[in-house]
């Protein structure tokens, strides 16, 4: 096994690239060339630091907070997804739902049982049986999130969930995550699967009231297709400033005293990007109150990203664009004004 560790996946991203095309083996499933490396352990000291500011890796920046968002509502909704990113729809067995999404695994799993007289299912936060579990013993080795489901995933769909497991453990009063993936496309699913398994780690620590500790990623096959071989070399050789060191880093715990304090926190963020979202004529005073409704200023970046986004697809005017902007306070700060001209 290759174990790669940074303190940022900023550092990390563009090692793993040398070292894929260096070292990989050449594997083909369904007749596509790749190269692998299989397994490999990438481990982040400071999972705060989440965000790659690549200039040739070109980020949907609206698309990676949207999904965190999608995922933490526990949605397999296609059409809340692809509205930020249509190519998902081409994972869709039925043009509505996605089977592998990872919101549904980790919050409404469902899962069959046998009441004594029949077969029944029941939708499982596991999320929230984590937190419970570490609330009442913070040694616990036992606070683990299934994502496959042999029910569901042997079957012929478009749509199989890449990871399998979340775990969390509290060591040294730090709240440690290792996540473990059957599959890791490192070109399009590595820098979107990290920012939202880390944000997870961030949410769960706030809601433990510790610091968080280090991540730990697994993939049994990590893994770059042909298409991107050459990009890839550029990405190796690519040095651009840190953007940590340029602007710190940021909380993104959600430091509240109940589980139903944090539900209640993502549903005024799920207000604004739903009523953005839906609303081509949403009310611009309506959205800054919500969003000065948001008092942790790292969900309330993310709030305003969203906004941002859906307003400026919806050809809203510069200067609403340029209101909303004001709230984005985090490491997208930067990002967000740099790359605007991406977000469509």
């Amino acid at each position: 096994m290759r174990v790669f560790e940074e303190e940022s996946l900023e550092k990390l991203y563009p090692v793993l690239f040398r070292e894929i095309l260096e070292d990989g083996d050449d594997v083909s499933p369904r007749g596509y060339l790749t190269k692998e490396i299989s397994p490999a352990t990438l481990v982040i000291t400071d999972p705060r630091k989440k965000v790659i500011p690549s200039k040739i890796r070109k980020l949907n920046f609206g698309f990676m907070v949207a999904e965190l968002l999608w995922i933490l509502r526990g949605s397999d909704d296609v059409n809340e997804i692809t509205w930020y990113n249509g190519s998902w729809r081409n994972f869709s067995d039925d043009g509505k739902t996605l089977n592998g999404a990872y919101g549904r695994r980790i919050f409404r799993h469902p899962c069959v049982f046998n009441d004594g007289v029949k077969d029944m299912i029941a939708e499982v936060n596991q999320f929230k049986k984590c937190y419970e579990l570490l609330k009442a013993d913070p040694d616990s080795r036992q606070a683990t999130i299934v994502l496959f489901n042999p029910l569901l995933d042997n079957r012929e769909t478009k749509d199989k969930p890449c990871t399998n497991l979340l775990r969390f453990s509290i060591r040294k009063n730090k709240l440690n995550m290792l996540v473990m993936m059957r599959s890791n496309d490192i070109e399009k699913g590595t820098p979107y699967d990290i920012f939202n398994f880390t944000s997870l780690q961030e949410i769960m620590a706030g809601l433990l009231g510790i610091e968080v500790g280090k991540y730990t990623h697994v993939a049994d096959s990590l893994h770059l297709y042909e298409t991107y071989f050459e990009t890839a070399k550029e990405l190796v050789t690519e040095r651009y400033p840190s953007l940590y060191d340029e602007v710190g880093t940021f909380d993104g715990r959600i430091l509240v005293d109940s589980y139903e304090e944090f539900e209640q926190l993502l549903e005024k963020i799920n207000k604004v990007e739903k009523y953005t979202r839906e609303n081509k004529d949403a009310d611009l005073n309506e959205v800054i109150n919500d969003l000065k409704d948001i008092d942790n200023k790292v969900w309330q970046s993310y709030a305003a990203i969203l906004a941002t986004y859906n307003f400026r697809k919806h050809r809203r005017t510069q200067n609403e664009l340029d209101e909303l902007k004001k709230f984005i306070t985090n490491e997208f700060k930067s990002l967000f004004e740099e790359r605007y001209n991406q977000l469509h």
